[in-house]
């Protein structure tokens, strides 16, 4: 048959690969069969669990899957499918089934937080957070998951030894959204009469509606995003409006119910919110690589700058801590200058400075004063929004990254925040700046109210009046 489109091979010094012979094929077919022989048995004895080759198996190659693990709700699903649809137009040839697991966390919807974590025996505000990951993590070591769909802000700043964040995603709105119950007129915070309630399940929220509204009634409005809506438009509701992540009603179509959002200057979001996390085993270096593909840079150093902030401040779930964070790429700014600022507010006047330098370079001083308002908006103080981002490949390796950290009294009253910015290159230095950033907190009287948080973590209900550093709780002063 003539073969019009063929071209003889180039002539090479390589040695031509010779067949198999017949015991080398022998031994071949040997160890395939012993292999699925192997795996014959294992379905048998485990008919429940997901089909996996034993370590070694020539056929493991074939088996292009890649397992996600998500919490059991509807919001958690959604997110796991955006990834697996990002993952999937980056890696046709896998499949990426998802499967949901109950956790600890989401078993209770009406005990206080703080409570809930000490019956599983977590004390530790960080380790807290673990409520919500614990049991896929367990299941991700076991080797039942390849990956695990987590919101950012809900992942303790240290995970379990074996684990690792994989790749962090680009990040959605991290903003606070005001939702104001339906058949009400109110556009914005400052809109809503004296003593109006005003729902969140966050103390972090909580600790900002005191400190910037203080007539303002605040309650605990627990449970996943469609149940608190649900409660706000109750007709027996006691809630005139509630505050919840911008990113969770984004993603569940829910953006219409949106009546204002919070942003700074005077609104920090929490640490690692409106981003997806991915967690791997550490020692899993294939499936790290494959979920490489939609991780963003930007937003994985200003994410790791934030985490670094809360595990030097040993925060975690249950202290008042908020941030600021952007990054922006650039090639002509390397000179490694850096900036920073610090400040502390209360609703009386009072100024603190602090210098910051690195490199060798700068320092910078802010006005804490307050204007005395009730909205207690603090100035001197210097914002950004997540800004710079790419999904090109050939975005610039490093930018300018800053990070602002605040910390209020659980009652507010009192806020101190810090700032700091510089060049920054790797993953390490991201997380220099937000190391940097906690010791000016720290240097500001953060530490004392990180004891006085403390202190009030074993009381459940309307906190005690406690003293720390002089400053009795609800106190206007600042700390210094």
């Amino acid at each position: 048959m003539e073969r019009a489109n063929y071209h003889a091979p180039e002539e090479t010094t390589q040695q031509s690969v010779a067949p198999l012979g017949v015991s080398e094929q022998h031994e071949l077919t040997e160890a395939t069969l012993a292999h699925i022989e192997k795996m014959s048995l294992y379905v048998s004895d485990h008919s429940g669990e997901a089909i996996r080759p034993p370590p070694g198996c020539p056929a493991e190659g074939l088996f292009g899957r890649i397992r996600v693990g998500s919490r059991n709700s509807t919001l958690a699903l959604i997110q796991a499918n955006h990834v697996v649809a990002a993952l999937f137009k980056t890696h046709h040839g896998f499949s990426f089934p998802v499967s949901t697991h109950s956790v600890k966390g989401d078993a209770n919807k009406t005990a206080p937080f703080l409570k809930l974590a000490s019956e599983v025996g977590k004390t530790n505000a960080n380790a807290a957070k673990s409520l919500w990951t614990m049991e896929l993590e367990d299941k991700l070591l076991d080797g039942d998951l390849d990956i695990i769909v987590h919101c950012l802000k809900d992942m303790p700043t240290v995970l379990p030894e074996g684990c690792t964040i994989g790749c962090i995603p680009q990040r959605a709105d991290p903003t606070d959204a005001f939702v104001v119950k339906n058949g009400l007129s109110y556009k914005s915070l400052q809109d809503l009469p004296a003593g109006a309630v005003v729902g969140t399940s966050s103390v972090r929220r909580t600790a900002q509606l005191k400190h910037y509204y203080p007539h303002l009634e605040v309650k605990e409005c627990r449970g996943n995003v469609d149940s608190r809506l649900r409660k706000l438009d109750a007709e027996d509701s006691p809630y005139s409006a509630i505050v919840v992540a911008t990113a969770g009603l984004v993603r569940l179509n829910r953006e219409h119910r949106i009546t204002a959002r919070l942003t700074a200057p005077t609104y920090l979001h929490a640490v690692g919110q409106g981003a997806l996390g991915i967690e791997i085993r550490s020692n899993d270096a294939n499936t790290r690589r494959i979920i490489s593909a939609i991780d963003h840079r930007p937003t994985r150093l200003a994410c790791l700058a934030e985490r670094s902030l809360l595990r030097y401040l040993q925060g975690g779930c249950s202290a008042p801590i908020a941030v600021q964070s952007s990054f922006r790429s650039t090639s002509s700014e390397s000179n490694g200058a850096v900036n920073g600022t610090a400040s502390c507010t209360g609703n009386g006047n009072a100024s603190c400075t602090a210098n910051g330098t690195a490199n060798g370079t700068a320092n910078g001083t802010s006005n804490g004063a307050s204007n005395g308002a009730s909205n207690g908006t603090p100035n001197g103080t210097i914002h950004g929004t997540l800004k710079g981002i790419k999904t090109d490949e050939s975005e610039e390796s490093s930018g300018i990254l800053e990070l602002v950290g605040s910390i209020l009294h659980p009652k507010g009253g009192v806020e101190i925040r810090a700032r700091h910015s510089g060049l920054v290159s790797s993953d390490a230095d991201a997380e220099a700046i937000g190391v940097t950033v906690a010791e000016k907190m720290l240097a500001l009287g953060a530490g004392a109210l990180l004891k006085l948080i403390d202190e009030l973590q074993h009381v459940y209900g309307p906190p005690k009046e406690s003293v720390a550093n002089g400053v009795p709780v609800g106190d206007t002063k600042t700390l210094t």
